[in-house]
């Protein structure tokens, strides 16, 4: 019987938080960047693949709080810019992410599982602290470029980013949702591409460091010939930071039934008194439709089935 009480008070808890609940869930899609090897846009031609892992906390219905930890990769080439002096300068790279970070997001109408309202787009943004290495492949090798100083520059490979977005989500039974989210990430680093600056002294490093020159300055790679010294010319384009982007898939189970219980044996004893009530509910509603049936009854169908009396002469 304590027991019983106990769950009672839990469930009268549960249920004036009822629009507070957990999910747990994963991430699929894909990634890309914007910066000085993409030509400050989105290149369709780098696209690549990202996954991760989330947990939600719906606060109410209108906002909720996510954690996620998400793995991606960037690339970017001058291969693929329409200007001629970019493809002259002919650098690439390639960066592997992770990211950290804790967003907000507000639902731009109710969102309840339990009061059927189970699709609703919102909008989200937060910060993100990540970790990246830029990398670069020179004749069959991949190099990582942050150790080489090409630039001559000193950077960290990690960041804090600020991501926002948007995004859809639809819950399929009180267990199951799947959602489908667009978000870019404004980073406080101008190197996830390892560019962003001037040239540094490349003559003089290919005499201490011929690796460092060669992954700095690859014009030579193009034109066949070193060319004029590049010493103090522009490499990058230093007013404006790196941005990358997450796009994909998400599928989640939500810890919680519902009757705002977590799916727990402890708590069938309660649920069961829950269901009473509705059981209750819906004898009434068949006893309702019943006697509706009867009024609606034909008058020809009652007369047949009124007994026949015989009267005795």
């Amino acid at each position: 019987m304590k027991k019983q009480i106990i769950l009672l008070i839990f469930g009268i808890l549960s249920s004036s938080l009822s629009a507070q609940y957990n999910e747990v869930g994963a991430f699929l899609g894909t990634s890309n960047y914007m910066g000085d090897l993409s030509s400050q846009r989105l290149s369709n031609k780098q696209y690549r693949g990202a996954f991760g892992v989330f947990a939600r906390h719906h606060a109410n219905e209108r906002f909720s709080v996510k954690a996620s930890l998400l793995r991606g990769v960037i690339s970017g080439t001058d291969a693929n810019s329409l200007n001629e002096a970019d493809r002259m300068r002919n650098l690439s790279f390639r960066t592997h992410l992770t990211e950290l970070a804790l967003t907000g997001e507000l639902n731009l109408s109710d969102y309840n599982i339990r009061a059927g309202k189970g699709s609703v787009p919102y909008i989200f943004m937060g910060l993100a602290v990540t970790r990246f290495n830029p990398q670069a492949e020179f004749r069959g090798t991949w190099y990582d470029l942050q150790p080489m100083h090409t630039e001559g520059k000193k950077y960290l490979r990690n960041t804090m980013a600020v991501p926002f977005g948007f995004g859809m989500r639809f819950n399929l039974s009180y267990k199951l949702n799947i959602g489908l989210e667009f978000g870019a990430r404004f980073t406080s680093t101008d190197y996830l591409d390892d560019v962003s600056t001037y040239y540094p002294d490349v003559v003089g490093m290919r005499s201490t460091e011929p690796l460092s020159a060669a992954l700095s300055y690859r014009t030579p790679e193009v034109t066949g010939s070193f060319g004029e010294d590049p010493m103090g010319k522009p490499r990058g384009d230093r007013m404006n930071n790196d941005w990358y982007v997450f796009a994909g898939l998400n599928v989640s189970v939500n810890l919680t039934d519902k009757y705002g219980l977590d799916f727990d044996e402890k708590y069938e004893v309660f649920k069961e008194h829950l269901k009473k009530p509705e059981t209750e509910r819906k004898q009434k509603k068949d006893l309702e439709k019943s006697k509706y049936r009867q009024k609606r009854t034909p008058f020809w169908k009652k007369q047949k089935m009124q007994p026949v009396v015989k009267k005795r002469m």
